[in-house]
């Protein structure tokens, strides 16, 4: 049976996010970054899946880009974790500090940008959240507009990257690695 690692959502703050990226506000812009590639921004849904979205079994990760997230329309969870301090260890041995885990609720209005090699997943908190993006070219969207690659947002994304070339983003199976899943105290 797999390790039920519990986190709590929280207001999303400067001060609480800090370690993961920055909140975007009035006096604090954020700059989109990719090193390799070019940016684009991509307007994606959310959508309460079949399965219980308060449970994440996979976390993306990127090292060549960081990545904005401002819900338009309902309310999400981001869940990050700092980045692996082994980078050159391959995702199957990346570290994960599990008791370093956080959870911020989004909805409308706010905006923020996770730091590139930061671990990150997303989860609908209603039955739909549409969310604007800036990641880097090379993510699909299909004419639905749920994004088939390019990153963790609980929509099965893992089997999307899998089966088209991503090589600038990785989805780690925390299941089936680590034998833990996280679960959202909503």
């Amino acid at each position: 049976m797999e390790q039920v690692v519990p986190v709590k959502l929280q207001p999303l703050s400067d001060e609480a996010f800090r370690p993961y990226g920055t909140v975007l506000g009035l006096k604090s812009p954020v700059f989109p970054e990719v090193e390799d590639g070019k940016p684009v921004q991509v307007l994606f849904r959310l959508k309460r899946g079949a399965q219980n979205n308060a449970r994440l079994e996979d976390l993306a990760v990127h090292f060549s880009y960081n990545q904005t997230f401002s819900p338009i329309k309902g309310t999400m969870a981001l869940v990050v974790a700092p980045p692996p301090r082994n980078r050159d260890a391959g995702h199957e041995r990346y570290e994960l500090d599990y008791d370093k885990i956080a959870a911020f609720v989004l909805g409308p209005g706010d905006a923020c940008i996770i730091n590139k090699g930061v671990w990150h997943g997303a989860a609908a908190l209603g039955d739909e959240c549409l969310v604007i993006s800036d990641t880097r070219k090379g993510v699909e969207v299909t004419s639905t507009g749920m994004i088939e690659s390019g990153g963790g947002y609980n929509i099965n994304l893992q089997d999307a990257v899998r089966k088209k070339a991503s090589p600038f983003v990785e989805i780690v199976e925390i299941k089936k690695r680590d034998n833990r899943v996280i679960e959202l105290q909503l």
